[in-house]
């Protein structure tokens, strides 16, 4: 009962408490943002490695001149890479989606229709699932390799 004749220092050390926190969570979200951005930026994944190699193998100035363009056009084939493959990933679900509402009944159809439209906003806005707050999808043949009827898909032909 002696703390409740202290109930301003309490409180003040609560919030003291809650300033902390939120302060940690702020300076964490923009450590990983950075370190987020940083692997999937070319130019700064470049950057990094260059400096991790100088650092690591004690590179000469004649070989960093050499070796950092490499590491330049290998962060522009990359971004490249993942450009294609954000093509194809949105495709194989474009195929999986018209096969799901095949399946379907009309009234079906109508909120499969919403849900994607809803799912599409969703990733526009923040992410795929695993990032900021979403949790990440579980389950069996997501986005891993496509089969439809126990063969590949032939993503050129839609099947």
């Amino acid at each position: 009962m002696s703390w409740l004749r202290h109930w301003k220092v309490v409180l003040a050390l609560f919030g003291l408490f809650l300033l902390g926190a939120a302060t940690g969570t702020v300076i964490t979200l923009k450590v990983v943002k950075h370190v987020i951005e940083g692997r999937t930026n070319p130019e700064r994944m470049s950057q990094s490695l260059l400096h991790e190699f100088q650092r690591r193998l004690h590179l000469t100035p004649e070989q960093v001149e050499r070796i950092g363009p490499i590491l330049q056009r290998t962060g522009r084939e990359m971004g490249v890479l993942r450009t294609e493959m954000a093509g194809r990933t949105f495709q194989v679900i474009r195929l999986s989606h018209e096969e799901i509402a095949a399946e379907l009944l009309p009234e079906q159809r109508e909120e499969f229709a919403r849900l994607n439209k809803e799912m599409r906003e969703r990733y526009r806005q923040q992410g795929p699932p695993g990032q900021k707050g979403i949790p990440p999808m579980k389950g069996p043949g997501q986005f891993g390799p496509q089969f439809h009827k126990g063969e590949p898909r032939n993503l050129k032909e839609g099947r």
